[in-house]
């Protein structure tokens, strides 16, 4: 009598069995989130380029307490779970360059404060403490300048504004200080008579504090 071949039988029980689903079990677990601390340490960015008229002296202000229009990425996000902000410290970067070869420029980076008036020529800002100045050349070693400046608000002012609480940022509105630090960017045609135009990049990182949890 022949044998029988189990193992023919049994392949064809496997192949007619239905293959097995597979199941994804998700196992529950507890997610632990902690708030943070009543303050944060942050440094933002904001960056901007300019294709500036210089008919004569021209000047662009930019904020040190408070950003102002310049409002660096995350800046409003970061106000919903912080109250309020400080300013601790302020980076400047700037690249400038003339775009007409026959028409150089000067320069000036100054600290300031909204007390004082409106600086009126390249003179006024190069004489104050801590300026900075460059010239630019179109067509030589000096066609583009970059320079980088940082500066606090109570350096500016003389004393400690953390102290003050009218120096603080709510949410997106900027500091309600009657005087406030500024910094002054000034341009002029050293040809007198002479109108050129600059295009500027400036970069500029905010050390932020951001201080009292939003749930108090």
């Amino acid at each position: 009598m022949p044998k029988r071949n189990s193992n023919k039988r049994s392949n064809q029980i496997f192949r007619g069995r239905k293959p097995a689903r597979t199941v994804a079990v998700t196992l529950p677990r507890m997610m632990k989130y902690k708030l943070p601390s009543d303050q944060h340490h942050v440094a933002l960015r904001w960056s901007g380029t300019y294709l500036l008229d210089v008919p004569g002296f021209v000047e662009q202000i930019y904020g040190v307490l408070g950003p102002g229009t310049r409002i660096p990425k995350y800046w409003t996000q970061y106000f919903g779970i912080w109250k309020y902000a400080y300013i601790m410290g302020i980076h400047f970067t700037f690249e400038i360059a003339s775009t007409r070869a026959d028409q150089p420029l000067r320069i000036v980076f100054a600290e300031s404060n909204t007390q004082d008036a409106t600086p009126t020529s390249y003179l006024e800002l190069a004489e104050t403490p801590r300026a900075v100045s460059r010239q630019v050349y179109p067509g030589g070693n000096q066609s583009v300048i970059k320079f980088s400046k940082s500066t606090t608000a109570s350096a500016i002012m003389g004393h400690r504004l953390e102290d003050d609480k009218e120096s603080w940022n709510t949410d997106t509105t900027g500091p309600t200080l009657s005087i406030q630090p500024v910094a002054v960017l000034g341009l002029e045609p050293i040809v007198a008579g002479g109108a050129t135009q600059a295009t500027i990049i400036v970069t500029i990182q905010y050390d932020i504090k951001y201080f009292t949890l939003n749930h108090l």
